[in-house]
C-alpha cells in the first residue's frame, strides 16, 4: 500500500506541472482561437483578443515617431515652423488612419494578412492569383511566437520577422494584441 503522503505530493507536483505547462502554452492557444476567428471572419471572437485603446496609442505613437524623424529638424529659422505645422497635420492624419485602422474590421486584415496595413500582393500571387486564394498554406504561413517575458510574446511571420504582433497576458492564461511592430 502506498503512503498517502506521496499520493498526495505526486498529484500535487502533477497538477503543478499541468498548471505550468497551460500557462506556457497559453498564447499558442490564444494563437489557435484568432486563427478560428479569422477562418470564420468573426469580428467580434476576434475582438476579445485585442486591447483596442492601448493599440491605438502604440501604433499612433510609432507612426508619429517615423513621421517626426522624416519632417525637418532645426538647421534654420524657417525649418522648425515647417516641421511643426507638418506634425500638426500629420498627426491629425495619423490619428484618423489609426483609429480607421486599429478597428474590428481592421485588425481582421492586419491579422489575415500578417502585415501593417493594407497587404500588397507579392511576385508570385500577382503571376498566380488563382492558386494563392484556394490554398490555406498560401494565406496561413508559418508563425513563430517568442517570449519577450513572461507577460509579453512577439508573434511574427517566419518569412518577415521585421513585422510583428506584440501580445500581453490577460490574465494568467489570457492573451491581447497591444501593438503592431512595424520593424
Amino acid at each position: 500500500m502506498k503512503n498517502p503522503k506521496h499520493v498526495v505530493l505526486t498529484a500535487l507536483a502533477a497538477a503543478a506541472l499541468a498548471i505550468a505547462m497551460l500557462i506556457y502554452a497559453s498564447p499558442y492557444i490564444a494563437l489557435h482561437s484568432i486563427k478560428a476567428a479569422l477562418d470564420a471572419k468573426d469580428s467580434t471572437a476576434l475582438s476579445q483578443f485585442v486591447d483596442f485603446p492601448e493599440l491605438r496609442e502604440n501604433v499612433k505613437g510609432q507612426l508619429m515617431s517615423s513621421l517626426a524623424s522624416r519632417l525637418p529638424g532645426s538647421g534654420s529659422d524657417e525649418e522648425p515652423a515647417l516641421g511643426g505645422i507638418g506634425q500638426a497635420i500629420g498627426g491629425m492624419v495619423v490619428g484618423a488612419a489609426v483609429d480607421q485602422l486599429v478597428s474590428p474590421a481592421g485588425v481582421m486584415m492586419m491579422m489575415r494578412s500578417g502585415r501593417f496595413g493594407p497587404r500588397l500582393p507579392d511576385a508570385a500571387e500577382a503571376q498566380a492569383p488563382d492558386a494563392s486564394k484556394g490554398s490555406r498554406e498560401g494565406r496561413a504561413r508559418g508563425l513563430s511566437v517568442r517570449y519577450q517575458s513572461f507577460g509579453q510574446v512577439r508573434v511574427f511571420r517566419k518569412d518577415d520577422p521585421a513585422t510583428a504582433f506584440i501580445f500581453r497576458r490577460d490574465g494568467l492564461i489570457g492573451w491581447k494584441l497591444v501593438n503592431v511592430d512595424m520593424g
